[in-house]
């Protein structure tokens, strides 16, 4: 009902937005509405995005990414009318997984997103403001590439990794000593 795409001649009706290059996490922000995405980038500029319906996100003509090669995709970073990313990360930490912490558990982290990252074998932790902006960031090592992240219905936090030897994390408060 949203699409602003639907109707028109010769589009996709199942584009919502565009310019995204490699989604690889897709959250969305039940209390907001507001649809988040990781996406990976070529030889880095990988990017968190807040998904907006009709908006442009800019992959090829505007980008942090390089070819594999080394050479430029774009010498262009940002352009006007294509929205620039909330979060760029060069070099490449290849996220994977996204979540939106909406539990009981972590009042503290409420309405903050969570991503993993394959290279980087860590989790993200972002803190959103009340305007739906990020406004710091946290490494948390995991030391195994994070293929997953989700909140249970418990109100904590579930990490997969997708080594050999994967596990299945469950991120719990601290006890107090």
């Amino acid at each position: 009902a949203d699409n602003p795409f639907a109707n028109d001649a010769g589009a996709a009706p199942e584009v919502w937005s565009y310019g995204h290059r490699n989604i690889q996490g897709l959250a969305l922000d039940a209390t907001t509405n507001q649809v988040w995405a990781t996406e990976h980038g070529a030889r880095g500029g990988d990017e968190v995005n807040r998904v907006e319906v009709g908006k442009n996100y800019g992959w090829p003509v505007a980008t942090h990414s390089r070819e594999y090669s080394g050479g430029l995709i774009s010498p262009e970073k940002s352009l006007p009318g294509m929205v620039d990313p909330q979060v760029i990360w060069t070099p490449s930490i290849a996220p994977s997984g996204l979540a939106v912490y909406t539990g009981a558990i972590f009042p503290e982290w409420q309405g903050d997103l969570f991503a993993g990252g394959l290279v980087s074998q860590d989790i993200r932790h972002m803190e959103v403001d009340q305007s739906g902006n990020i406004i710091s960031e946290e490494s948390i090592s995991v030391g195994q590439r994070v293929r997953e992240i989700q909140q249970g219905p418990d109100g904590l936090l579930y990490v997969l990794t997708d080594e050999s030897n994967g596990q299945l994390i469950r991120v719990e408060p601290q006890e107090e000593i």
